[in-house]
């Protein structure tokens, strides 16, 4: 059975003849494992990482940014300071990937939205230069290939800035569906390109965080009225074409679930362990409705073999249980985590996700 075979049935809830298997990485990981033996070709671009694993998805990411030239602006001994594509400045501590300080954003008002929005027009620029390239050698290896793109949240909170973006939501709504509309247009015109381009893509992938480890950032009436309709239109995009939608959202988002259903997607990524999201839990109430991606808690695969083992053979074996799973880390693979204990965490899905 194929990759692209695999993930399909999966993410149609069924049955393949094995769990499949996708993952993300920080990048002081990929770090770490080159140390440890990883080749420098294996670790050069995601794609790259993703074929050294074997991994079964590939992603046509569409940049939701306002295509700002990304520029540094102060360079000291210890930080850099650098405005990036969406226009925002970001402190970044030298020699590490940690999260960056959040100095200004441009988008704060409606004054400014209106010099800003034509930066949200469709362009060949949001998608990748080598695309043909890469998307002939998904195919080549039947792969599963989906469009990735953010959701008007996750697109437009580093345009206004967080704490501005929610204040937003609350006191200036129609602003806020303006942004989400004008994201939402653009991530579909650009959709209608790739089709139109004769790229045969297997689904949609939606990246939207909305909540923390203690539930959605904003109230369930304010995600109904703001964002639930354009979660629609994304996801309906898809649907409506016979294809599937995986969301992926940190946090939990346990009473957000239903409406993610109603909404049309397909499918909940990455289910975050320490946010109360038990994939056990969570097959069992929603596995009628939704496939699961996810929940492998790599704080338990850190603390050794025993710990490993009971992991993978918990949660793999229990979410393969009926169809409808696909193995991935609850996050992202952290660099606590070594190369050969990694490898040993493949081998034991392998094994464990068999049918």
């Amino acid at each position: 059975m194929t990759s692209r075979e695999r993930v399909g049935i999966a993410l149609d809830r069924g049955v393949p003849d094995r769990v499949p298997i996708h993952d993300g990485y920080w990048d002081e990981a990929v770090q770490r494992w080159r140390g440890e033996g990883m080749p420098e070709a294996a670790a050069r671009d995601r794609d790259s990482i993703w074929d050294y694993f074997d991994m079964e998805i590939r992603q046509i990411p569409i940049d939701p940014s306002f295509m700002f030239e990304e520029k540094v602006i102060a360079d000291d001994e210890r930080y850099i300071l650098k405005r990036v594509s969406d226009g925002g400045v970001y402190k970044y501590i030298k020699g590490s990937t940690a999260t960056p300080g959040l100095v200004d954003f441009p988008l704060k008002g409606r004054r400014e939205w209106q010099d800003l929005k034509e930066r949200l027009r469709p362009s060949a620029d949001r998608l990748p230069a080598d695309l043909r390239a890469r998307y002939s050698k998904y195919r080549e290896d039947e792969r599963f290939v989906v469009i990735v793109m953010h959701n008007p949240y996750e697109a437009t909170w580093s345009k206004f800035g967080v704490t501005n973006l929610l204040e937003s939501m609350k006191l200036d709504p129609e602003l806020v569906r303006e942004v989400f509309a004008a994201v939402t247009d653009m991530n579909l015109a650009m959709c209608e390109e790739i089709l139109g381009a004769g790229y045969d893509v297997d689904g949609g992938w939606i990246w939207g965080d909305i909540a923390y480890n203690k539930g959605t950032l904003f109230s369930i009436r304010m995600y109904e009225d703001l964002l639930q309709p354009f979660n629609k239109r994304l996801a309906g995009f898809f649907r409506e074409r016979g294809l599937p939608v995986v969301y992926h959202t940190d946090g939990d988002v346990r009473t957000v679930i239903p409406l993610l259903i109603e909404a049309g997607m397909t499918c909940l990524q990455p289910l975050e362990s320490k946010a109360n999201m038990d994939l056990v839990e969570l097959k069992r109430e929603y596995g009628d409705r939704l496939a699961f991606m996810g929940g492998i808690d790599f704080e338990a695969i850190s603390k050794g073999e025993a710990s490993m083992i009971d992991e993978i053979r918990s949660k793999v074996g229990r979410g393969k249980e009926g169809g409808g799973y696909i193995y991935h880390s609850d996050h992202s693979v952290p660099p606590k985590v070594s190369l050969d204990q990694y490898r040993r965490v493949l081998d034991l899905v392998l094994e464990y996700g068999l049918y």
